[in-house]
């Protein structure tokens, strides 16, 4: 996935378009995308990519998400 791609599915997720991801936009996400069964462990597997526990998934937190 290269930067342009990577920042526009940051920003579909990011739906209140503040810059951040939260646990709750991170899990309707993972619904959108069909991830229903076991979405709490994916959502905190995901949130350990917040490096600085701020409780939300900056762009390069989530860019390191996805590597």
């Amino acid at each position: 996935m290269n930067e342009v791609e990577l920042r526009a599915l940051f920003d579909q997720i990011d739906t209140d378009g503040d810059g951040r991801i939260s646990v709750v936009e991170l899990a309707e996400g993972f619904k959108a995308e069909g991830a229903q069964e076991h979405l709490a462990e994916e959502v905190e597997k995901a949130m350990k990519a917040d490096v600085n526990h701020d409780g939300v998934l900056d762009f390069e937190e989530f860019r390191t998400l996805l590597k």
